[in-house]
């Protein structure tokens, strides 16, 4: 019985594959948090997830159930975005093979996940104007949403994309020429 000996490159990406998929069920748990959150509302006059994130949900739930409605979908969009996102890296860890890292695979995954934190990077800016015209109406509400790192994540991964396609075209070349 032989014994395969993984190298350290490996062992990186089996802690970051491992690390990936934490991440994503953190926030495929907050997504559903927020959307049982928002149903319970109906039946319940006290949601404890409202009162623990911001206590001025509640607030908000009992005098505009239409702006709580955008609020939440906001909250729960954002946070299916981020687990998409975390899905999609640890898709992309086992795509890459050590001994040819550079494929179209990898090069189309790393562009969809420069898109999607694009995406929720709109949708940060979007939710934190929404959010402060909201605190304009209906007090002090909770601006959590961290906006900036998700362009310059976005760009970065974008930038690492494309440096994975001029790989893919070298390898390419390579191959043709031996």
């Amino acid at each position: 019985m032989e014994m395969k000996v993984s190298t350290r490159t490996e062992q990186i990406l089996t802690v970051l594959k491992i690390l990936a998929w934490v991440a994503f069920f953190g926030f495929a748990v907050s997504a559903v948090l927020f959307l049982s959150s928002y149903i319970s509302g109906f039946w319940n006059s006290i949601n404890i997830f409202d009162i623990k994130e911001d206590p001025n949900l509640l607030q908000l739930r009992q005098e505009n159930s239409g702006l709580y409605t955008i609020l939440m979908a906001f909250s729960f969009i954002m946070a299916l975005l981020k687990a998409i996102v975390w899905w999609m890296v640890a898709k992309i860890i086992d795509k890459i093979k050590i001994d040819n890292p550079f494929s179209i695979e990898v090069v189309h995954q790393l562009e969809y996940i420069s898109y999607s934190l694009f995406t929720i990077w709109v949708l940060s800016v979007t939710g934190g104007g929404f959010i402060a015209w909201l605190g304009e109406k209906a007090g002090t509400l909770n601006d959590s949403w961290n906006k900036g790192p998700f362009l310059f994540m976005a760009g970065l991964v974008f930038v690492i994309s494309q440096i994975f396609k001029r790989g893919v075209e070298i390898q390419s070349e390579n191959d043709l020429t031996v």
